[in-house]
């Protein structure tokens, strides 16, 4: 069984090793201890910030299986959600279930939210269908922070 909570700062360690770790030592080499500050720093702003909801992904044991975030936009009417979910547990049906309870926890958070979005890059055909499986609707390529993505929306009810 796993279960999906809201994260906290004893958690940061296990996302970054997990998400960040293998990019930093590849990309910031020399720099390592910096990057990971700062990701540390920025995983800690996201736990306890307005704007996004960090959610833990885990075993009955407490061992880290992946996270969710969701980020609150500005009109503090739609947000964003993206899923991350280590290798092992990936492509077992779990992630459907897990995006429809971080809807569910959301509608609890944050009422004002009507719409949540994900940006999908074409190729993620597994995220795709999982989206869709959880009722989101594609709305068309968009490009998000400089990459093209495709566009699902679902109306929060």
């Amino acid at each position: 069984m796993i279960v999906i909570r809201e994260a906290k700062e004893n958690d940061i360690e296990s996302i970054y090793n997990h998400l960040n770790r293998k990019y930093v030592q590849k990309y910031y080499r020399g720099l390592e201890e910096q990057a990971k500050y700062e990701y540390f720093q920025w995983y800690k702003y996201m736990i306890y910030s307005n704007e996004y909801i960090l959610f833990t992904v885990e075993d009955l044991r407490k061992v880290y299986l992946g996270n969710l975030k969701i980020e609150i936009k500005p009109d503090k009417q739609s947000a964003e959600i993206s899923i991350f979910l280590v290798e092992k547990i990936r492509e077992k049906g779990y992630s459907p279930i897990l995006v429809e309870a971080a809807i569910e926890e959301l509608k609890f958070m944050k009422a004002s939210i009507k719409y949540i979005e994900a940006f999908i890059l074409e190729e993620n055909t597994k995220s795709i269908k999982c989206f869709i499986k959880c009722g989101f609707k594609y709305c068309g390529k968009v490009e998000n922070k400089g990459i093209e993505y495709l566009l699902f929306r679902k109306k929060v009810e």
